[in-house]
């Protein structure tokens, strides 16, 4: 269990904070030299022990009601990722093209580059097929595009929005009769815990760079989640935020990497919000010479960040998530919208995280593969929900 946490208002300042572009701050203004050895020694000893309860395999704990999922087959599945340019989201959508195709269903993949405009082309396209479900997936801000979704609605097709809404979060009200289910995402909590592995790998001294994307929809909260548990416990951490767009990630995140390493020297952590970004950080730290002096710790466990994290290090953890459970569960919500069975309410499918370190990157595979390094039981689990496929 963690310990209490402040109120929504407290969280919702620190996200105001956050939506604030390049935001500098120092606990000098919140104790300082005040700061007593006791007080980093209880960071220390909390953040060990939330990084100790995500060190194994995870178990399924997902309690649902079973349904035929062979039944979706001849049903066509019509997935509109965040961006075709993210390996991230890339990766989430083969694997669930795969479950999907063992029950038979048919994925039609929409490719874009992150734009709303191009988000609403496939929604549009998804009504115009007469297809049976949209999913979209890792990230859309469907606010953006209500009158697309007004469409989809009009014609009967439902719409299943993956992996944005936060755990414990209710779907915005704007949105509600235009979605009709969501799978949720332990961001929140994964990049507190990036938080607790540069308290525990600075020994409560870390000077952090945080790199965000306030356009994609969690992202405030996720870092106003790791200013709190900086303020907590970490009481001589300092950082930085830093707001690349997502469309800018390649062009953009290197330079504003190498420009804070050159503004302040004594940074050692870049946290990035999502691993993704992680690509263009380790260049902007090697561009700054600053190899072996600044480590990088993030969330999602893409394999191509894995490969990285596995061949130079400058990765040194990721809050990994399985990128097929991820699947699974979304196949789990899209089946029950499919067949008329009611999803799981609030998108819970409690999918887990998992610590990837040097200490067992290998059993993910070399190179890393995304069926890898989280164990298999969330195929037994949803097999059971399922029952079986006309595939084996």
């Amino acid at each position: 269990m963690r310990l209490p946490r402040p109120g929504r208002a407290a969280l919702a300042a620190l996200a105001f904070t956050a939506s604030l572009g390049l935001v500098a701050c120092s606990s000098d203004g919140s104790g300082g030299a005040d700061v007593s050895d006791a007080d980093v020694a209880a960071g220390l000893e909390y953040a060990r022990a939330q990084l100790a309860m995500y060190e194994s395999d995870p178990e399924f704990t997902l309690e649902a009601e079973p349904f035929p999922m062979k039944d979706i087959a001849g049903k066509t599945i019509f997935s509109i990722p965040t961006n075709s340019e993210n390996p991230y989201n890339v990766a989430v959508d083969e694997e669930s093209k795969k479950v999907a195709e063992r029950y038979g269903a048919t994925w039609i993949e929409y490719t874009n580059q992150g734009q709303p405009t191009q988000w609403a082309t496939g929604v549009e396209q998804a009504v115009n097929q007469k297809v049976d479900l949209i999913i979209l997936s890792q990230g859309v801000d469907a606010s953006l595009i209500k009158p697309a979704l007004q469409k989809a609605d009009a014609a009967g097709i439902p719409v299943l929005l993956t992996h944005t809404i936060l755990r414990g979060e209710p779907l915005p009200a704007d949105l509600v009769g235009l979605v009709d289910a969501t799978t949720d995402a332990p961001l929140s909590e994964a990049n507190r815990l990036t938080v607790d592995w540069m308290i525990d790998r600075t020994e409560g001294a870390g000077n952090a760079l945080i790199i965000t994307s306030n356009e994609v929809p969690p992202a405030k909260a996720e870092v106003a989640a790791m200013e709190d548990e900086i303020a907590q416990y970490c009481p001589k951490c300092t950082y930085k935020i830093v707001n690349v767009p997502v469309a800018e990630w390649a062009t953009k995140i290197q330079s504003e990497v190498q420009s804070a390493l050159s503004a302040d020297p004594n940074i050692n952590f870049i946290l990035p919000i999502y691993d993704s970004m992680s690509l263009y950080a380790q260049s902007g730290i090697k561009a700054a010479g600053k190899t072996g002096q600044v480590e990088i710790s993030s969330v999602n466990g893409t394999p191509a960040v894995l490969k990285i994290q596995q061949d130079d290090g400058i990765v040194t953890m990721n809050v990994g998530e399985s990128i097929p459970w991820l699947a699974w569960a979304t196949l789990d919500q899209a089946g029950r919208l499919l067949l008329g069975y009611e999803p799981v309410a609030d998108g819970a499918q409690e999918t887990p995280l998992k610590l990837i370190t040097a200490d067992n990157i290998d059993e993910t595979g070399t190179p890393p593969q995304p069926d890898k390094g989280y164990g298999t039981a969330y195929v037994t689990g949803y097999e059971a929900i399922w029952g079986p496929s006309e595939q084996p």
